[in-house]
């Protein structure tokens, strides 16, 4: 379970700070805590050109950029947290290129939770 600071990141990792207000959770619940309303399916992606080297350097920074855009977009439609959290990777061709390009989606159910 991590918690995603508002608009506060660095070299594209989300941290968390004073101003802690999204959690986030591979978990479907999250121990002390119950869920009051569930929102719906939020996800974040980040799509990038692959070259081996680029990947290997970045597959962090872009992963943590996929879930910041997620956080971002639970926030937007009112949830405290997001449960489910997972990821999704994936390669394709740009049509009519032989240029290969690869994505990451991170996905979970957008919550709003109280203490119990």
């Amino acid at each position: 379970m991590g918690r995603y600071a508002r608009e506060k990141q660095t070299v594209g990792y989300p941290y968390a700070s004073e101003e802690e207000d999204i959690i986030v959770s591979t978990t479907p619940q999250l121990e002390g805590y119950a869920v009051e309303r569930y929102i719906g399916v939020v996800s974040g992606d980040v799509v990038f050109s692959a070259s081996f080297t680029r990947v290997e350097q970045n597959f962090a920074r872009d992963r943590a950029m996929a879930v910041h855009s997620m956080v971002r977009k639970a926030r937007e439609i009112g949830a405290n947290a997001v449960i489910g959290l997972s990821f999704n990777c994936g390669s394709f061709h740009r049509q009519g290129t032989k240029k290969e390009l690869c994505s990451i989606s991170a996905y979970g159910t957008a919550v709003k939770i109280r203490t119990k």
